[in-house]
Order: structure tokens, then C-alpha cells, then sequence
């Protein structure tokens, strides 16, 4: 530093030098509250510093800190001396070498004249082997990981000068899945996916390759083969499901970054004999895995290199700052749809910079980033990130549990039980004499039994959780109709009440405007009770007790309740039901009701949403045409068509929106996901219940999809 430097930034508290002059010759400053040398403070009772730049001479600093503990002294009273020329920067380190006793001189790591030397004395805290080990450690979490590291740490000991020395930045060779995502400044993004949990050569052996049905590039064999895939896209492709322009106003305050992020199945499960025959696993050490992800596990964020903590702090609670775990809650299961990550299986590094991130502001403690909106948003790309991991783990190892239970029989073992069962029941109707059997096969048949109860109550259960899924989905849809309802409700009786004292007689109220009226005014109120009253029935009426019983339905019938509900219901939103019926008088469904909600509800809800979007078209209709074959096993036909603008460009695969979970539904500020990615889902797992088919033959412009439900003559 020189002395201008020193006079003006070093001893003015609170200076924002950082904040204008951010960058030197060599590097982006990191800091920017002008407090951090206080630090020195904090660690002893005096400092001396000598600081040399190549065209100036040495400088030498010295504070008492004590100064501070005087009564009644304030900051104006405190001195500190600056000689100039007074030190030889050389001589210095020399001397700072002798005094260490360190075998291998500091000097040679000095290859001009210049840099700052900081001396902290009468220490304030006891540094024993303990404290130095722990402050090693910590040097090794704090610094950058070795594809970035741009600068180097040493760590002496007189007490032990053989023990320590050079601080290794940490590095993760031993993970599952690596993703690797470069940012640039226009906001493209390059993706690698590095797949290493998986052996090659035992896909290939159990067929993975010929009985997948995954048809993605991303599945190939070559690119297995290879054990990475890569692709290209766009932030706003990314972050799908929003176009609001307050959205892209965050969006683009977004800079360029980098995102590393790494996966490592801990053990305790997944390694077990039975798992291991089903997922061909590379062979891992789990201990050392886990005593790696214990001190250098979660997602940590560097800022032009240096650590910005907490994040991903393990023991702390901004360790999971991007709220995997409550992700997880939903779905940790991998041969589940929709499986999420656990925290603790995870480590990541994102990089970002001072320049092209400035709206990532400093919080007043130092301690991590403002939360405000841009943040927010940033922290929703860096899941999409993730998820790009979780869906290709997630089809790879269902794929891999469906080829296992095939190849071992699964379904044969249970018709197979179930004939055990038929016979044991016959044998007793027709007072046969009874079958001898160990008691092996009677603890199996009485546990089949069972089990065949549990799932058709579990079954029904389900049947329930969807019909008040579908609900809240709708509730949700129009929840701003209710707040607007709730906000003119409130009030009205006092302020009918007003008026009504200020109306004596039939002269005065025939001199009142209309917006005084309170004829006027009730009638207003009626029509909004009318529409709260449609909202109110359609959401009971969905969970009515007939609806959860199996019956014959009339197709007929039901569609015209459902025209008449939802027709008065789109009115408000100016959109026209059209339902296109059969010539002929009756056909059954054999059913629950509830489940027929369940498709026809969540198909026009999930339709409403995209007529707000701004390249929805002036058409605002959804069609259903019901056609019927008694000659097919499956006769019921809907087409389904709404004529907005269909599912977004962003969506490469229309078949994704089955998936449970996935939704493109978003904060208008945040970009945080809001929609629950059940909806949908609930319309598939329905139909595939039944033995049906639903199949989507338009995405965009406009949506449209052929539903094959059962029939019952």
C-alpha cells in the first residue's frame, strides 16, 4: 500500500474505496465496508505492518488496540503511527524467517520487492495444537477449490514447524454425478453431466441398452459409454414458467457465473447385496466418502475467490441455504418419479464475481448475500441445475428397477401366490381335507392376504389425497378471486350503515348518486355473494361422500354437471366451455367419481393459467368431444383441446408435465416455483388406474390431448 492508501482507506472506518475502485492491476478487491481490519483487533493487543509497492518506499504501521479500553475513548482518540522508509521490506522477511526457525525460507516465495507483512502481538487467545489444527482446517474449507485457486496459503508453527506447512485446497474426484455449468455474460448456459455412479459394463450385460425404454440422446449407449453429456441453453429456458416482466427485469441482473456441483450417495442401504444386483454400483469406500462430505459437504459460494460465508457452513444453519432438504420431503426415493436430493448428499462451488454480479450486495455483517429478489431468482437457477441431475438419475435407476423386477419374475411370484391362495380357498369351501404345508407357506399366505388388503386400502386412501389435491389446485388457480371477494366483503355493513343513516326518506335517496345508492350497493353485494356462493358449492360438491363410492356412473349425465359447473365458473374469466356429446342416451363408466374430477378438473385448471400469458390468443375456448366405440375394450374417447398458447417453448419434452412434481407455475418477483406439479399427474396415475390411455397430440400453439377411458354396458 502506498501512503495515500493508508492515510486515506487503511484508517477511515467505513470507507466504500472498495465499492468504486473495486479492482487492481492483478485481481477484483474482495470486502466492501471498510471494518475487516478490526480482525487485528480481535486477535491481539498490538499490530505492526510494513506494506511496500515497487515504486515507493517501505511503510511501517503500528496501533496499540489497549487504546480502545480506555474510559470514555472514542474512535477520534485512538492513534496509530505511520514511519516512512524507516524498514528494510527484505530485511524483514529475513528476520521474520529467523525468528520462526522454519526449515524452508519464506523468502522464496517473494519474487519482488513488494507486499504487506502484518505482525499481531500479545495475542489474546491461547494458540495451543489444538487451536492450530482447527485454524488449519478451517484454511482448508475457507479457500477456493483447485480448478479456481488463483492464490496460495501457508501455515507455520514454531511450536511444530514440521506440521504443517502449505494449505491444500480441496478437491472431489470420488462423487456419482458431477455437473459442470458455465454462465455467460449474455446468459447462455453450458452444461456437462459427468455420470460415474454406474458400471458400463454391467449396463451392458443386464441389457440396459435393448429393454430401456428411455429415447432421449442422453441415453445412448455411446453416450454411457463416453460418461458425459452435454448440452446448451439459456437462463430464461432454464428458469421455465415465467414471462412477467418484472421476472425478466431479475433475470437481468444476472450475471455470469459458474456452477460446479457434485452428488455422493452416502452408505447405510443403498450398498447392500439386493441393491447392488439391482443397480450396478461402482464400487465406493463409504467411510471416507462420508468423513469428506462431513467437513467439506454442502454448497458454498466464492466471490472473485474468496469465501463468502455461511453457505453451505456444515453444523450451521445455512448449510442447506437452497433448501434442498425441504425439497427432499417430498420425494427422496430415486425409483420414485420425482425423486429430489438430499443436502447431505451433496457438494458444490459457485462462482461468481463482483464485476458481473453487482447486484449481490453484502449483508451489514459480512455474513452472506442480501436476500433480495435477484438472489432469490438466482437461487432457483442453481436448482434447475440440480434438477437436471435429479430427473436423468431418477429415469435411469426406475428403468433399472423395472428390468430387475421383470427379470426376476416379479409378477409371475405373484399370480403364483394368488393361485396358492385360490386353492387354500377352494380346499376349504368344498370341505376338502386340508393341505399339509410348513408353516413357512402359511406365514407367506396370511402375509400376501394381508398385503393385497393394505394396498386396496391404500388405494383408497389415494383416491381421496387426489380428489383434495385437485381441489386445492383449483383453489389455488382462482385464489385471487377470493381475495378480491374477501377485501369488498369485510367492510360492506358498515358502510351500507353509513349511508343508511344519511337516508331519511325516498326524496333524499332519489338525490343520491348511484355509487350512494345502497339499493344499489346490495345489489352489487348480491352478485358477488352469487359468484362466492358457485366457488363455495363447486369446492364441497368435490369432496361429496357418493363420490368416494364405486359405482355405474352415466357419462351423460356427469358431463352435463360438469358443463353446468364449469361453465358459470370460465364466464368469469371470459373463456367458453364447449362439450361435444354422443347422439346416444346413456353409457356407464364403472367407477369412483372422484376420479373423474380428478382428470376433467385438473385438465381445465391447468388450461385457465396460460390464457394471462401474453402470447395466449384471442380465442378463449376449451373443447371436449366424447366419441364411443362399444366395440373396443376401452370405447370412452375425449379429445381434450383448449386454444391458448399451450405448454412453453421450454418444454422439450410435453410428456414431462406428467411427472409429479414438475410445474413451470412462479413467484412474479422470485421466480420461486409455486405451483404444487401435482395436477397432471393426478390426470395420468388416474387413467393408468383404470387401464386407460391418454395421450398428448398437441403442445403449442394451443393444447390438446386423446383420453381412453373404460366402458361398463
Amino acid at each position: 500500500m502506498t501512503e495515500s492508501i493508508i492515510r486515506n482507506q487503511w484508517m477511515t472506518i467505513g470507507t466504500d474505496d472498495k465499492k468504486i475502485n473495486f479492482k487492481t492491476k492483478s485481481r477484483v478487491k474482495t470486502g466492501a465496508k471498510g471494518i475487516g481490519r478490526f480482525a487485528l483487533d480481535k486477535l491481539g493487543r498490538s499490530s505492526i505492518m510494513v506494506t511496500k509497492t515497487l515504486e515507493s518506499e517501505s511503510l511501517v504501521w503500528d496501533v496499540d488496540w489497549n487504546q480502545f479500553e480506555n474510559t470514555g475513548a472514542v474512535i477520534s482518540d485512538i492513534k496509530a503511527t505511520l514511519q516512512i522508509g524507516n524498514s528494510d521490506f527484505w530485511g524483514e522477511i529475513i528476520e521474520m524467517q529467523n525468528f520462526t526457525g522454519l526449515k524452508k525460507p519464506i523468502i522464496d516465495y517473494w519474487k519482488e520487492e513488494k507486499g504487506t507483512l502484518i505482525s499481531i502481538d500479545n495475542l489474546k487467545d491461547t494458540w495451543d495444537e489444538k487451536a492450530t489444527q482447527s485454524l488449519f482446517s478451517n484454511l482448508e474449507i475457507l479457500l477456493p477449490p483447485l480448478e479456481t485457486n488463483i492464490f496460495q496459503v501457508f501455515l507455520f508453527s514454531t511450536l511444530d514447524p514440521d506440521s504443517y506447512g502449505k494449505v491444500v485446497p480441496t478437491s472431489c474426484d470420488d462423487y456419482d454425478y458431477k455437473i459442470t455449468t458455465a454462465v455467460g455474460e449474455d446468459q447462455s448456459v453450458k452444461i456437462q453431466v459427468f455420470r460415474n455412479e454406474l458400471n458400463f459394463g454391467n449396463l451392458k450385460r443386464i441389457g440396459f441398452f435393448e429393454k430401456s425404454k428411455l429415447n432421449q440422446a442422453q441415453y445412448d449407449l455411446a453416450v454411457f459409454e463416453k460418461g458425459i453429456f452435454e448440452m446448451s441453453t439459456t437462463l430464461e429456458t432454464l428458469i421455465a414458467g415465467f414471462k412477467d416482466i418484472d421476472i425478466n427485469n431479475n433475470l437481468s441482473k444476472i450475471g455470469a457465473f459458474s456452477f460446479s456441483f457434485y452428488f455422493m450417495k452416502r452408505g447405510g442401504g443403498q450398498e447392500k447385496d439386493e441393491e447392488i444386483t439391482k443397480y450396478p454400483y461402482k464400487s465406493v469406500n463409504y467411510s471416507n466418502r462420508t468423513n469428506w462430505l462431513d467437513k467439506f459437504g454442502g454448497i458454498k459460494i466464492f466471490r472473485d475467490n474468496f469465501r463468502v460465508r455461511p453457505y453451505g457452513e456444515t453444523k450451521s444453519s445455512s448449510f442447506d441455504w437452497l433448501d434442498l432438504g425441504k425439497r427432499a420431503l417430498s420425494n427422496p426415493t430415486v425409483t420414485r418419479p420425482g425423486y429430489r436430493v438430499r443436502p447431505q448428499q451433496v457438494y458444490g462451488i459457485v462462482n461468481i464475481s463482483r464485476i458481473d454480479n453487482i447486484n449481490f450486495e453484502d449483508k451489514s455483517s459480512r455474513e452472506g448475500l442480501q436476500e433480495n429478489d435477484a438472489f432469490s431468482l438466482f437461487k432457483e437457477i442453481l436448482k434447475s441445475i440440480i434438477e437436471i441431475f435429479e430427473n436423468d438419475r431418477n429415469q435411469i435407476m426406475m428403468t433399472l428397477k423395472k428390468i430387475y423386477d421383470d427379470a426376476n419374475k416379479k409378477r409371475k411370484a405373484q399370480e403364483e401366490a394368488e393361485q396358492i391362495i385360490k386353492n387354500k380357498t377352494n380346499a376349504n369351501t368344498a370341505l376338502q381335507t386340508p393341505i399339509e404345508v410348513s408353516a413357512e407357506k402359511e406365514t407367506l399366505i396370511t402375509a400376501i392376504q394381508a398385503y393385497k388388503d393394505d394396498i386396496e386400502e391404500l388405494q383408497d386412501e389415494q383416491k381421496i389425497l387426489r380428489v383434495l389435491a385437485s381441489a386445492g389446485l383449483i383453489v389455488t388457480s382462482f385464489a385471487h378471486e377470493f381475495r378480491n371477494h374477501t377485501d369488498s366483503i369485510l367492510p360492506r355493513t358498515d358502510e351500507l350503515k353509513d349511508v343508511l343513516l344519511q337516508v331519511i326518506d325516498i326524496e333524499k335517496l332519489k338525490q343520491l348518486p348511484d355509487f350512494f345508492d345502497p339499493y344499489v350497493m346490495l345489489s352489487d353485494m348480491r352478485k358477488q355473494d352469487e359468484r362466492l356462493k358457485s366457488w363455495l358449492d363447486f369446492s364441497i360438491s368435490s369432496v361429496r361422500k357418493d363420490k368416494r363410492t364405486r359405482r355405474t356412473i352415466n357419462m351423460v349425465t356427469y358431463i352435463e354437471g360438469l358443463e353446468k359447473i364449469w361453465s358459470s365458473l370460465l364466464s368469469r374469466r371470459n373463456i367458453k366451455l364447449t362439450i361435444d356429446k354422443w347422439k346416444f342416451i346413456e353409457v356407464n363408466f364403472k367407477g369412483h367419481e372422484i376420479d373423474l374430477d380428478g382428470i376433467f378438473n385438473n385438465l381445465i385448471t391447468n388450461s385457465v393459467d396460460p390464457y394471462k400469458r401474453p402470447d395466449a390468443g384471442d380465442v378463449r375456448e376449451i373443447k371436449l368431444s366424447f366419441d364411443f366405440n362399444p366395440q373396443e375394450p376401452n370405447g370412452i374417447s375425449v379429445i381434450y383441446q383448449d386454444y391458448g398458447p399451450g405448454l412453453l417453448a421450454e418444454i422439450s419434452d410435453p410428456n414431462k408435465i406428467f411427472q409429479p412434481f414438475f410445474t413451470t407455475k412462479r413467484d412474479d418477483k422470485t421466480g420461486e416455483k409455486i405451483g404444487t406439479g401435482l395436477g397432471m399427474w393426478i390426470v395420468k396415475s388416474t387413467i393408468d388406474e383404470y387401464s386407460g390411455d391418454v395421450e398428448i397430440l398437441q403442445s403449442r400453439p394451443s393444447f390438446k390431448v386423446k383420453i381412453i377411458l373404460p366402458h361398463n354396458l
